[in-house]
């Protein structure tokens, strides 16, 4: 399981998210104080918003992904 602390504020961030997953083909969850939305979720997501802490939790990956994944996931660092 990949573990990354990001922040997103807007519905650009969570678009960008989507189509992070959607390009490695990747699952998991977003996680901030008792909220856990879908990692590929926009729209049930955008009721939450700010996420300024939030972990994302990836378990659905391969192993020769995991820099390409790490560095795309940068933009969103908290």
């Amino acid at each position: 399981m990949l573990n990354y602390s990001v922040k997103l504020d807007s519905v650009k961030d969570l678009i960008e998210l989507k189509k992070i997953a959607n390009k490695f083909n990747i699952n998991g969850k977003i996680n901030q104080n008792g909220f856990h939305g879908d990692l590929r979720s926009v729209f049930s997501n955008l009721f939450y918003l700010p996420l300024d802490e939030a972990v994302l939790e990836i378990d659905d990956y391969r192993d020769s992904q995991v820099n390409y994944i790490s560095e795309a996931i940068g933009r969103l660092s908290a």
